[in-house]
């Protein structure tokens, strides 16, 4: 029990690690990522419910070390996706395989089909969102590192995201829950239009925020300290490596595959912020987004889910992240909100009574007028409804 806390959260690179080998197999074996986390995610969190524990580590280098893996361990899935789209048998790689198992991959690879590439790059998106967005955020969070810096900008690059470590840290977490913030979802907004809204407006303000800090400097904002460009520029290093290996295609390949990872990201967002609202330069509380204590998504996510206590206090590692169980709560696990969003009117008929039950009972009486122009500016009638009876957006 005492190594189960510390090993809970090698979930993801067990998966990750498996799904590397299955991705070299081909065939069927290039959907083990995808369908292996999406059954976890989904169904994990409905069998096992919510992680309410607590518990204090010794040995925290442990779980360093597991943050710290995912970046091989989304080269190696990388590379055995590039190989599997290489005209070329890559470092000799297939020979090896057979070499030493006997396996022949280069015959399995020649029989793909466009159904199994569908599935390698729908997995190898999943794990850029979950393994590279995911860790490189909780990376980038620790200003003070450079170590933590370097490895989370290199994750974030897989899914062209230079502006993440700028924006998310000096921008999102300053304006969370208001109209400032690109990354906060709006009444009445869907999932689609919010991850394009997102997308750009975050890309924007990153170059404002470096633009800012720069001119402070008095340095040009086309300097070579503009993080925007090193973090474009390790994008850039991931395409030319799918150029080395699938030419122009592969290029082509890449970056549909990273902006779709990129999606993740938002959805994510959407799900954590939809509907609150913030008057502009409070201080931003536990009530301020949507938390969640499902244990698997906990577990793959190094305790993203634990929102609240990470809005209210940023630079906490995730080890340290309170379950808060009496702040506003997701009423399922992360992949399941996601897909719920998906589905607008679905999305509509879970989230508009909670975000209403929201302002009855979480919001102050300072964000009244913020919460009428939010209703009003939705564009949903559904906004105006009386809040329904006895709705408890605690989640136990």
């Amino acid at each position: 029990r005492a190594m189960w806390k510390y090993a809970r959260y090698g979930l993801l690179s067990a998966i990750g690690l498996g799904s590397i080998a299955s991705m070299f197999a081909g065939g069927a074996g290039m959907w083990v990522a995808f369908v292996t986390a999406v059954f976890l995610a989904v169904g994990g969190d409905a069998i096992f419910g919510d992680d309410l524990s607590e518990p204090e580590y010794g040995h925290t280098w442990l779980l360093d070390a597991q943050l710290y893996s995912n970046l091989p361990l989304l080269l190696g899935l990388t590379f055995a996706f590039l190989w599997q789209i290489s005209p070329h048998d890559l470092l000799g790689v297939g020979a090896a395989i057979e070499s030493l198992t006997g396996y022949d991959a280069l015959a399995a690879r020649a029989s793909n089909g466009a159904v199994h590439y569908a599935g390698g790059a729908l997995g190898l998106g999943l794990f850029y969102g979950v393994a590279g967005t995911n860790v490189g955020h909780e990376l980038t969070h620790r200003t003070w590192s450079t170590s933590a810096q370097v490895v989370g900008r290199w994750l974030l690059a897989f899914t062209s995201d230079a502006s993440f470590a700028i924006e998310h840290v000096y921008g999102h977490h300053k304006h969370v829950a208001t109209r400032a913030d690109p990354a906060t979802s709006r009444r009445g907004e869907n999932v689609y239009g919010f991850v394009l809204r997102s997308t750009v407006q975050s890309y924007v303000s990153a170059w404002g925020i470096e633009r800012e800090r720069l001119a402070k400097q008095g340095r040009s904002v086309w300097s070579w300290r503009n993080r925007m460009h090193r973090g474009n520029l390790m994008t850039v290093t991931y395409a030319a490596a799918f150029y080395w290996g699938a030419g122009w295609l592969g290029v082509a390949t890449y970056m549909a595959i990273s902006l779709y990872g990129k999606s993740w990201l938002e959805m994510v967002n959407f799900t954590e912020h939809y509907g609150i609202v913030r008057v502009p330069g409070a201080p931003v509380e536990p009530r301020h987004s949507w938390n969640c204590n499902r244990r698997i998504s906990g577990y793959l996510l190094y305790n993203l889910t634990r929102h609240s206590h990470h809005h209210a206090m940023g630079e906490k590692p995730f080890w340290e992240l309170r379950a808060y169980p009496e702040t506003p709560t997701m009423p399922y696990g992360y992949l399941t909100m996601i897909v719920v969003a998906m589905v607008p009117p679905l999305w509509d008929r879970v989230m508009i009574p909670r975000v209403q039950a929201w302002d009855r009972h979480f919001a102050s009486d300072a964000e009244g007028d913020l919460i009428a122009e939010a209703n009003r500016l939705s564009g949903k009638a559904a906004f105006m409804a009386p809040t329904p009876d006895g709705l408890s957006l605690i989640h136990i």
